[in-house]
């Protein structure tokens, strides 16, 4: 077949969860024999063209200097430029994912006649669903950003695509109940991961007890994370433990707030435990130069947490379950379908930071339960999310 992927940003040089996806999907699918090309807006340095793992990519109109951010004017005039590129070529298929292209790249298909699914993988304005477990309206647009984009967004999601792919049936079920999508239009396809490359990437020489691997942005809750580090490093400090080290990789808008935070906390981030030294750490890593990297880090580290109150799928769950770390979370539903409903890591209360520290405290020893959590995690890796079973369905979808 030969598919068009079409993004806002692309890897290398934006490497969110839905960048990190296609770029495993692309190349999956170019080894399966298929021509893929990915349009993209123009990042960084990016050539207007270039070949990466045998996927063209097509990075079109204004240049982004820092993605995932972007100018209201520049997601308007990549509008018109992916409109113009589909009904200009033709493709078996078109794959647009949300938000900016979706629109337009649906026009451009309804016009030239072309076959197209709609992959979502979260909502934003109404965040999560609470009929499903979830904590609530708690994401980062503003009131004002609500009202505007609630009602763009639902019309967004209604519009009759042929076939809307999400992640998990947590956001499939939000678009049924929230925005009236009907269920038959929609599948569910987990995203994989490309466990070749996670088995070879060496563990890094930084160890941290306690990891959390994401964008600093509020709905991550990295300021629980903080908390919860902080009330497990007395906890253990009372029981004679050594101190425990934790770490932050990532960047975002709330970095120098997160930072600020663990020094009230007395979290003196980078200094290796001694005699002298507080009873807990944190070292804020900020972008690491590559996934490798990323996943070394995820290696090198005891638990991984994710505190986040949104999440479309949780990526980094299934790259730390492949990498044997067990992870802690809070149980909102795409994790909590992620995770296999608790068998292969511990979910929390959204917002409850007593409980988080708690199961980070247990998975910090040698125990029946860790192992428990490293051999389910391995094992529903194996079975859900390989890059080969990712993209068979995919493939699939397409050929529906």
């Amino acid at each position: 077949m030969k598919i068009l992927i079409v993004s806002e940003m692309s890897v290398p040089y934006a490497v969110g969860g839905g960048e990190v996806r296609y770029g495993l999907l692309a190349r999956e699918l170019v080894r399966r024999g298929h021509d893929v090309t990915w349009l993209s807006m123009r990042q960084r340095q990016s050539p207007a063209e270039e070949t990466i793992d045998g996927v063209r990519h097509l990075h079109r109109g204004p240049r982004i200097q820092d993605p995932p951010s972007r100018p209201l004017v520049a997601m308007l005039r990549y509008m018109v430029t992916a409109f113009w590129h589909v009904l200009t070529h033709r493709y078996d298929v078109i794959d647009c994912q949300t938000y900016a292209p979706l629109p337009a790249v649906w026009l451009a298909c309804l016009a030239s006649r072309q076959k197209m699914v709609a992959t979502i993988h979260d909502t934003s304005s109404r965040s999560v669903d609470p009929t499903q477990g979830g904590a609530g309206d708690d994401q980062w647009l503003s009131s004002r950003d609500r009202f505007i984009v609630g009602p763009i967004e639902t019309l967004l999601y209604r519009l009759p695509y042929r076939r809307i792919v999400t992640d998990t049936d947590g956001v499939k079920t939000t678009l049924a109940r929230c925005f009236g999508v009907r269920d038959r239009r929609m599948t569910t396809v987990h995203c994989g991961i490309d466990t070749a490359a996670i088995a070879a990437a060496p563990p890094a020489p930084e160890r941290a007890d306690v990891l959390f691997v994401g964008r600093v942005i509020p709905h991550k809750h990295v300021d629980d994370f903080l908390a919860a580090v902080a009330a497990v490093g007395k906890a253990r400090a009372s029981r004679g433990l050594p101190a425990v080290r934790g770490a932050v990789v990532g960047d975002g808008p709330l970095l120098s707030e997160m930072r600020a935070r663990a020094a009230v906390l007395g979290l003196a981030g980078g200094a290796t435990p001694s005699a002298d030294a507080p009873v807990a750490t944190v070292d804020f890593a900020g972008s690491l130069p590559d996934h490798a990297a990323v996943i070394g880090r995820m290696k090198s580290a005891r638990v991984v947490v994710l505190p986040s109150t949104r999440e479309g799928f949780g990526l980094v769950l299934a790259e730390a379950m492949a990498c044997g770390t067990p992870c802690v979370a809070y149980d909102v539903p795409a994790v909590r379908e992620v995770l296999a409903d608790g068998e292969a890591g511990v979910l929390v209360p959204p917002r409850d930071v007593a409980g988080l520290a708690a199961a980070i405290d247990r998975l910090l020893e040698a125990s029946a339960e860790r192992k428990h959590f490293i051999a389910a995690g391995r094992l529903l890796v194996g079975e859900r999310y390989t890059a080969g079973r990712f993209a068979e369905r995919i493939e699939a979808v397409y050929r529906d």
